[in-house]
């Protein structure tokens, strides 16, 4: 038997033989569920049910928001350096992004809907956490790697994968692999491939967040190399050759300044905290000496390395236009490694004084402000909403249990029950997602509801034309491909048969004589009270082509 001094705790601690260490029953009985998962396959096995639970269950049932919707709209037309949005060139829409999307729509028969935008960005973000915690299980252990996979999948940032949040998970997916890449093999042709992905899929904001982190990481074999710029440079030369030759330079230029525009982000940091949760605060873990020192030279390094990339990011995103939406999911990424990880020495046990007041301390506050929440809104929502009633009184039902898990654990100094009931605090926040706000969102404030109303009056895969811009969102929703119009007389030159106009109320009143005649098909009422009318011109419908075709077999 040895003595050894705990830094951080101040006392002494005896060290026995491994023979002799065997958990008690409260061990055994806390851990039973997840004690079988650390190893190969039983790991991956974990993971799969962890993304599946968190990320891909309902991927496709939140209504897209704007910036989705553009990339809905782009991937009903033809495959472009850019997308194309209203009939024009979009900068914004970048082909690493399209493609997913047009693949999806393919598969679902041609015209793309909310899956099409929202389930590649659900199947990148898994592919990030099995990134994350591949690495984390090679150098800390399979327990580690489950726990950095959880961090990252029961996250409110994957729970939503939303653009609107300011999260590009497909463009995160090179950015992600580029910089693991980095911190685990060195800067590479493998690096330069993935980062050179990244420029395809957002341009060059998250080749620079990969080229910043390179100077802040600071370890020769992690630094710029030819290896790591050969590929995107090759890539950024092919992308202009081809966006040159079919687009004007106009575009091709936007697309490249389009970033610059932009403001600096000055809550990008309370942003992704609050994404990050409820994991994020044990991130603040690693500061303790003894949390650290349980990890091997090379865990250390991993998990520091992520810290440090979650920093530069966090930074270089507040302060430089153009890179906040590239250094986002990064961070998100750098902060569910360090926070799984200290996870994991928390069920280990071992660690200092300080280490685990902010354990029990940050568990506590999470669940009581989690209890507080529910009772009050939820209580409210169940007694004036039916249609919540359900997923309201389940999630109160089980808070106070939760809340009591965390005071009992926090009065024993128990870490496993009390992860316990942040793991189930993760569990409330996917269904309060899934029951309350993905319904909520989809008929209350997403345009879904209008645009489906319009685009029922259109025969399926038939264009709708507009005399000015409408919501992209709202465009989408219609289900159909939205052009716009320069003015309404070239609406005579577009393909022959009728066709269908959006317009204002105030437009088809006015309706310039010169344009072909329009005859009001529907009228609408939007949710501002205004009124929007469907028109059409003379001409063959489809159904009138098909019955002329018979007729004259």
């Amino acid at each position: 038997m040895s003595t050894e001094i705990d830094s951080d705790a101040g006392v002494r601690s005896e060290t026995r033989p491994s023979t002799t260490l065997r958990p008690d029953r409260s061990e055994r009985s806390t851990l039973f569920v997840v004690r079988w998962a650390w190893d190969f396959p039983q790991r991956l096995l974990c993971l799969a049910l962890l993304g599946t639970a968190f990320v891909l269950f309902g991927g496709g049932k939140l209504d897209p928001g704007p910036i989705e919707s553009r990339l809905g709209l782009a991937a009903a037309e033809r495959l472009g350096p850019f997308g194309q949005v209203f009939g024009s060139w979009d900068p914004s829409v970048w082909v690493g992004q399209l493609v997913p999307s047009l693949l999806w729509a393919w598969g679902e028969g041609g015209m793309p809907t909310s899956a099409s935008v929202r389930w590649p960005a659900a199947i990148a973000g898994v592919a990030v956490g099995l990134i994350l915690a591949r690495r984390a299980s090679s150098v800390l252990g399979g327990r580690a790697g489950v726990l950095v996979g959880l961090c990252w999948y029961g996250s409110l940032a994957l729970m939503d994968r939303s653009a609107g949040a300011g999260l590009d998970l497909i463009t995160a997916l090179g950015t992600v692999a580029a910089l693991d890449r980095l911190l685990g093999r060195g800067s590479d042709l493998v690096a330069g491939c993935w980062a050179a992905l990244a420029f395809l899929a957002g341009g060059w904001p998250p080749v620079a967040v990969v080229a910043l982190t390179t100077l802040v990481i600071g370890r020769p074999s992690a630094s710029l190399s030819w290896r790591l710029l050969f590929p995107p440079a090759l890539a950024a030369a092919g992308w202009s050759a081809w966006a040159l030759s079919v687009a004007p330079a106009e575009a091709w230029a936007a697309a490249l300044t389009l970033p610059l525009t932009q403001k600096p982000a000055w809550l990008l940091i309370p942003g992704v905290l609050a994404l990050g949760l409820p994991w994020t605060p044990f991130a603040a873990l690693t500061a303790g000496r003894s949390v650290r020192d349980g990890w091997p030279a090379q865990g250390r390094a991993l998990v520091i390395g992520w810290l440090q990339v979650a920093g530069a990011c966090l930074l270089a995103g507040t302060l430089i236009p153009g890179l906040a939406g590239a250094a986002k999911v990064p961070a998100l990424a750098g902060l569910a490694v360090a926070a799984g990880a200290c996870c994991e020495r928390m069920l280990v046990g071992g660690v200092g004084v300080g280490p685990r007041r902010w354990f029990f301390g940050a568990t506590l506050v999470l669940l009581f402000l989690w209890t507080g929440l529910a009772t009050g809104a939820g209580g409210y929502l169940a007694a004036a909403v039916p249609y919540y009633r359900a997923v309201c009184v389940t999630l109160i039902a089980l808070a106070i249990p939760a809340a009591g898990l965390a005071v009992w654990a926090a009065a024993r100094g128990d870490g496993r029950k009390a992860f316990l009931a942040v793991f189930a605090l993760a569990v409330f926040l996917k269904v309060a997602h899934w029951g309350y706000y993905v319904p909520e969102w989809n008929y209350r404030r997403s345009q879904g509801p209008w645009g489906r109303a319009v685009g029922q009056w259109v025969p399926p895969r038939w264009t709708i034309y507009t005399a000015h811009t409408w919501g992209a969102d709202f465009a989408f929703a219609t289900g159909h491909p939205v052009r716009q119009l320069v003015s309404a007389q070239h609406l005579a030159y577009e393909p022959a048969g009728a066709k269908f106009v959006l317009l204002l109320a105030s437009e088809f009143e006015n309706w310039p004589s010169q344009a072909p005649p329009l005859t009001k098909v529907a009228s609408f009422q939007d949710e501002y009270g205004g009124s929007r009318v469907l028109a059409r011109t003379e001409g063959p419908l489809p159904w009138d082509r098909t019955v002329r075709g018979r007729a004259s077999e």
